[in-house]
């Protein structure tokens, strides 16, 4: 028995040690900072991140960050101060995001940022450090250990503690959370941005900047209109940090434990019904559809100003885009799961520009149809 513990407690300290190969595979407060590899660093002595040895001994801010993101372009300036005001210090800013060299050195011609930019940073840098949405930080101690994931603006405050020695975890902002896995769980807070993202499970979610309406549809997995009453616009109109998980052998119960959060939290009921009216459908024209490149695996989708890039998807995603310009349901009846990649560019909302833009640069055509809709009714609390 005595072998046995001994055994446990050298692989534990083995698990805690700095070495490479024997980091953790997902940042946690107080444990050694996850495996890092980044193919190109902008504004640096080096030109590429293959491990940690450049940063050995320094305090890092790991900024993910993207130029379409607007609350982090807004939160650039007080990096760049925090940058100046530590420089010379052994402290490094790296922005990190998943974007091609070329849009970021075009960015970097009108914005100035002070620290080190990592562009086409890959999927894997993003799962390492539970990057859910943008901006998103996190804090490694000079002791390569990461030291916290603070919310809002960071104050210099945090970084002097780090330079002194600050133990990991006591740079952590917000509240405090589990060390250990949940069993199940229900997280609803207001977000401070819009431009959030998700990670989907069959019984999870953990999302950041996503409206109540994108939340809903995972929970009943189509929804082709919502009619929110007066009572429950306020709340329908926000953004929120979501976790939610289940087992996964209880994932039935997704839709009723949900619905009953959000009651509690915030006094919505949710009803869904079906009716038949007229909405658009997406079908491919002739010779169609065009312009489209078989994807390796399903991706994300991202609107760059007025196009939509899909980096592995079926065209369900351009009739998302179209559902918010449009007003109205759109259904997807191409007939292709894909996944593929394509762009879109919507110049203007008018229906019959839209309709020459989808022939022209994608092969499909929208036409106007009777079908029967899932129609989810949002109602409130009304306040006495």
């Amino acid at each position: 028995m005595k072998k046995l513990l001994a055994a446990a407690l050298l692989a534990a300290l083995a698990a805690c040690s700095g070495e490479p190969g024997q980091r953790p595979e997902r940042a946690k407060t107080g444990l050694p900072a996850p495996e890092i590899n980044l193919p190109k660093v902008l504004n640096a002595p080096v030109k590429e991140l293959r491990g940690w040895e450049e940063l050995r001994g320094k305090v890092v801010v790991l900024e993910f960050w993207a130029t379409w993101c607007d609350p982090c372009v807004e939160s650039i300036p007080v990096l760049n101060a925090l940058a100046e005001r530590f420089r010379g210090k052994p402290v490094v800013f790296l922005h990190i995001t998943d974007e091609s060299e070329a849009d970021v050195r075009a960015f970097l011609e009108t914005s100035r940022i002070d620290g080190w930019v990592a562009p086409e940073g890959g999927a894997a840098v993003f799962k390492a450090f539970k990057v859910y949405g943008r901006p998103h930080t996190v804090l490694i101690g000079r002791d390569g250990k990461v030291a916290g994931f603070p919310r809002g603006e960071l104050s210099p405050a945090v970084i002097m503690g780090l330079l002194a020695g600050q133990p990991a975890g006591a740079a952590s902002e917000g509240p405090a959370v589990s060390t250990g896995p949940a069993l199940a769980e229900f997280y609803l807070a207001p977000s401070k941005t819009r431009s959030g993202s998700a990670d989907y499970g069959p019984a999870s979610l953990a999302a950041s900047g996503m409206p109540l309406e994108y939340a809903l549809e995972w929970v009943y997995g189509r929804v082709d209109r919502f009619v929110v009453n007066p009572s429950a616009a306020a709340a329908m109109d926000g953004a929120y940090d979501i976790r939610f998980s289940l087992p996964p052998e209880r994932a039935a119960l997704k839709k009723e434990l949900f619905l009953k959060g959000l009651e509690a939290a915030l006094g919505l009921k949710v009803s869904r019904s079906e009716r038949e009216q007229e909405v658009y459908v997406l079908k491919k024209a002739p010779g169609g559809p065009v312009n489209v490149r078989k994807s390796a695996a399903y991706g994300g989708s991202s609107l760059n100003g007025s196009v939509l890039e899909v980096k592995g998807s079926n065209f369900g995603a351009v009739a998302l885009r179209l559902k918010d310009v449009l007003g109205e349901p759109v259904f997807d009846e191409t007939g292709d799961r894909g996944p593929y990649e394509y762009e879109f560019e919507l110049t203007s909302p008018d229906r019959k520009a839209i309709a020459a833009g989808l022939q022209k640069q994608l092969g499909l055509r929208l036409t106007r149809q009777r079908r029967t809709v899932a129609v989810l009714e949002v109602s409130g609390q009304d306040k006495k």
